[in-house]
């Protein structure tokens, strides 16, 4: 049975609502009624029970008997809209509709078949009707909310949510639905509060619980959502999301280790995920093992050829490799994928350096400064090829706009002291010296 995602969150749903069966149908045709009674009640107990093929074939036997049978008109829509027959179950709602235009359930309930099929404005209209029939209809609040959020007003989506709250304070939905959008609209200190109040009430719910831990880390609450997502794979060691996610911040933090061994997992249980090979690369390449990190982004790649940022970060890992010809390949299929994105560009000039390509190198460099005209690392790396090429004075410019943009980058000021050195200014030199030993005690100035 399909389950009902919202937009809002990772994982909140929101509830859809029976129509119970009522007695239909003239005094002559009583006993044909109450057979299709009775059927609409049969295949209610069995889509309670997820039987829902069982549910619909009863629903129309009980239609077979009576076609204006609303109800079971409604019942058979939300039948089939959980098995993704949207289309077919809007007629049905629609056909109840022209038979009871005032039953505000068949109103929601299809208010969520048109959620579905991504019409959310019409979604939206179908719930105010509801509303418009049933004020006090919370379960139409939320939806409406869900659809609300879906079609970018996020305002009355939270508005809805706060509503269908306060007709139902307990309702679980509503509660993980209106924490999922005050976490997606950055208000993350009452996102973490009402997430709080709904894992009270469910303190079971794996999709709670998740959603808390990723709005704990966006909040920047890093050491709390590690601890929280280390309580999820504990408590559900088959959860490769709660993994996936628990290594993604260990990188974060730097614990390449614990990252690496999360990462793992992820992949164990889920093979064919690229981001999880894409950050296990990462924790790799943050332990120097190139190999390992070359492999992974290709398995990757191999899945998600088109993603610019890995293809830039393979590039990276072959030019730690002192492979600057498949670095200068894998920058460019990067800069192909994506061509405003200058650390591509950069990474390609670098490359074209390490292969002695300096004219090829200098348009790279060159390219970004045109376009970032602040871009500090830039300005360094145009400094160092200007200086291969004996050009010293124009490199000595170079460094010292890059120290300008950026003053605590320890390799221009000891390049500029080199390229001083070379203009015969030793005591200029030894100031640069001085502050690049300052920023970075590994770097000692020349005897």
């Amino acid at each position: 049975m399909r389950s009902d995602w919202t937009l809002v969150a990772f994982f909140a749903i929101f509830t859809t609502v029976f129509c119970a069966a009522r007695s239909i149908g003239a005094q002559s045709n009583a006993g044909r009624a109450g057979d299709a009674v009775s059927l609409n009640n049969q295949g209610l107990e069995r889509y309670k029970k997820g039987k829902v093929d069982e549910a619909i074939a009863l629903f129309r036997q009980a239609l077979t008997l009576n076609p204006n049978f609303p109800e079971a008109l409604s019942n058979l829509g939300l039948a089939l809209d959980s098995k993704g027959k949207d289309d077919e179950a809007i007629s049905d709602f629609d056909k109840a509709l022209e038979i009871k235009p005032s039953d505000a359930v068949t109103e929601s309930n299809l208010g969520l078949a048109l959620y579905h099929e991504k019409k959310y404005y019409d979604s939206i209209s179908a719930y105010r009707k509801a509303l418009g029939l049933n004020p006090k209809f919370a379960q139409a609040y939320n939806g409406m909310g869900a659809a609300l959020f879906a079609s970018g007003n996020a305002t009355d989506a939270i508005a809805a949510y706060r509503r269908a709250l306060e007709l139902t304070p307990r309702y679980v939905d509503a509660l993980s639905n209106l924490a999922a959008a005050l976490d997606a609209t950055q208000q993350w200190n009452e996102a973490i509060q009402i997430y709080q109040q709904a894992m009270a009430l469910e303190p079971h719910s794996l999709d709670l619980q998740t959603n808390y831990a990723a709005a704990l880390a966006n909040a920047g609450r890093e050491e709390e959502a590690v601890a929280q997502y280390r309580e999820i794979v504990a408590d559900h060691p088959d959860d490769a999301h709660g993994w996936f996610a628990l290594g993604h911040l260990l990188y974060k933090q730097g614990a390449l280790d614990e990252a690496v061994s999360s990462l793992e997992k992820t992949l164990a249980l889920k093979p064919d995920q690229a981001d999880a090979d894409f950050n296990l690369a990462l924790a790799y390449q943050g332990q120097g093992k190139l190999e390992l990190a070359i492999a992974a982004y290709q398995k990757g790649l191999a899945l998600k050829p088109d993603e610019a940022h890995a293809l830039y970060n393979l590039g990276n890992a072959y030019l730690q490799a002192n492979d600057p010809g498949k670095a200068a390949e894998y920058f460019q299929k990067a800069l192909d994928q994506r061509g405003n994105f200058p650390e591509a560009e950069i990474g390609l000039g670098a490359a074209k350096m390490q292969l002695g390509d300096l004219d090829g190198a200098q348009t790279a460099f060159v390219k970004v400064i045109a376009d970032y005209p602040d871009n500090a690392d830039a300005r360094f790396n145009l400094g160092n090829v200007l200086f291969n090429k004996g050009q010293y004075q124009a490199a000595a410019d170079s460094y010292r706009e890059a120290n300008r943009l950026n003053p605590n980058l320890a390799h221009a000021h000891y390049n500029l002291g080199m390229a001083l050195l070379r203009l015969k200014d030793p005591d200029a030199a030894q100031v640069e010296f001085k502050e690049a030993t300052r920023l970075d005690p590994k770097l000692t100035p020349p005897k």
